[in-house]
């Protein structure tokens, strides 16, 4: 297939973080953005994951600016990007959660568009999971683009997100998510240290 909608997905996902609104609280994010936009895309091995499925039943109409161009392109995209799992929860979380998550990193290293110093790209659970507290050396923002989630930080409060809103996460800040009951689809961006992959944290007895 011709590597047009590869394309399409990074230019769609550097229309969302270019001039980004929130990138006036998290700097980062520009930084993300004008990578995206200079980027050369580069054609890695298809490797479809079953959350790729849930795709189908993503509404792609939204009203929030850059959302829906993301949302089409990675649906149609979907059969030819590369799909991957952090290695710790592949090896260690149940296959119920595995059968409905996944991420594609659009630049990052091992991405559609290679870089050492950013990573970002779109991960994708199905409703109702519970995604364990983790940590990273990276500094994190997410983006919600459908469905919904609560985000928890360390031991505090469960926060509600709805499309639109943002996450951010310092460097080696614990945090945990809860999805509704519909598919959720969120974009994440890494800047920092984004060759080391996230870790499960122990949880407190």
């Amino acid at each position: 297939m011709s590597s047009d909608l590869r394309e399409d997905l990074v230019a769609a996902l550097a229309g969302f973080y270019a001039g980004h609104p929130d990138a006036e609280r998290y700097p980062m994010l520009s930084e993300v953005g004008d990578l995206l936009t200079t980027a050369e895309v580069v054609i890695n091995e298809p490797m479809v994951l079953p959350v790729a499925r849930l795709l189908t039943d993503v509404d792609s109409e939204s009203d929030v600016p850059g959302v829906g161009p993301v949302l089409r392109t990675f649906a149609a995209a979907a059969p030819i990007l590369h799909w991957v799992q952090t290695a710790e929860y592949a090896a260690t979380l149940p296959q119920q959660f595995l059968d409905n998550y996944g991420y594609v990193r659009v630049i990052g290293p091992g991405g559609l568009v290679e870089s050492s110093v950013v990573s970002a790209g779109l991960g994708v659970w199905g409703a109702g999971l519970h995604y364990p507290r983790h940590e990273h050396p990276a500094e994190e923002t997410y983006h919600l683009l459908h469905g919904s989630a609560s985000f928890q930080r360390d031991d505090g409060p469960w926060e509600p997100k709805v499309v639109g809103e943002s996450v951010h996460h310092d460097p080696w800040e614990h945090h945990a998510q809860r999805f509704g009951n519909a598919t959720c689809v969120l974009s994440w961006a890494w800047t920092g240290d984004v060759v080391v992959n996230a870790r499960l944290v122990p949880e407190k007895s």
